[in-house]
């Protein structure tokens, strides 16, 4: 079994949260990458609306809610496609979204 799609089932196990019902929306809603390098899940977002997910032509952010594996690789086939990045994280029991220029981004990750 890939091991970046193993941490995924993990973690969501872990907290008792439907994998199966998350994949699936984001097979309809956004992007699923599955592949030896990286394990990932996001959704096309506008950035004036975060963080409701849009169809891809209303679009100008990638908005990632989950990632693991190489970054750097994983993103790229995406650099021309979307403005911006986006990730929300819980920091001091508050959740928070950051929105990052996509190159910008891009160029800061190993």
């Amino acid at each position: 079994m890939n091991p970046h799609f193993q941490k995924a089932l993990g973690i969501y196990g872990k907290h008792g949260i439907n994998f199966e019902k998350l994949i699936g929306w984001h097979l309809c809603h956004g992007i699923v990458v599955c592949n030896p390098d990286v394990f990932a899940m996001a959704y096309h977002t506008d950035s004036r609306d975060l963080p409701a997910a849009v169809q891809f032509h209303h679009s100008d952010t990638l908005f990632v809610t989950f990632f693991t594996g190489n970054m750097r690789h994983g993103l790229r086939p995406y650099l021309d496609c979307y403005e911006f990045i986006a990730f929300q994280r819980d920091f001091k029991n508050s959740p928070r979204v950051r929105l990052i220029e996509m190159r910008e981004f891009y160029s800061k990750i190993t």
